[in-house]
């Protein structure tokens, strides 16, 4: 089975920044060496959708920074689908094809390009400040 780790960086707070480096670093590369695809996901859902079906991942752990008022810490979850009707699917688009980088505007705008993605991804987010990513990967992967 094709697995791979993909993350969404972006500039909303250092943590979320940092996750570029780190992928882009020393894990990035040791996952790749473990056979995983490593995918930035800071993109739309659209060419996100594409890229994972062009590797042709069977599975997806998404890594996000996220505040939602949590305790900090990672936290893991399987997306949920929420798809109800086309104008509910083009509006839940609407914040991944104007360029905003956030998971929830990811999970959100795949229904409307590859409903099938959210059963393949599993999603670890972190609520900041972030402890260690590496540890939280591999544990999240099975392999810790």
């Amino acid at each position: 089975m094709k697995r791979a780790v993909a993350f969404i960086s972006s500039t909303e707070s250092e943590e979320s920044l940092n996750l570029l480096f780190l992928f882009e670093g020393k894990l990035g590369k040791k996952l790749k060496e473990m056979g995983y695809e490593v995918i930035d996901a800071s993109v739309d859902a659209m060419a996100f959708a594409d890229e994972v079906k062009d590797r042709g991942v069977e599975e997806v752990l998404l890594v996000a920074v996220k505040r939602r008022g949590r305790e900090p810490g990672f936290y893991l979850y399987k997306p949920a689908r929420i798809v109800s009707d086309n104008y509910t699917l083009a509006k839940l688009a609407t914040a991944t094809l104007t360029g905003y980088l956030d998971v929830d505007a990811l999970l959100e705008g795949l229904p409307a390009f590859a409903p099938e993605l959210l059963d393949k991804i599993t999603v670890l987010e972190c609520e900041p400040p972030c402890g260690d990513w590496e540890r939280a990967i591999m544990e999240a992967l099975g392999e810790g």
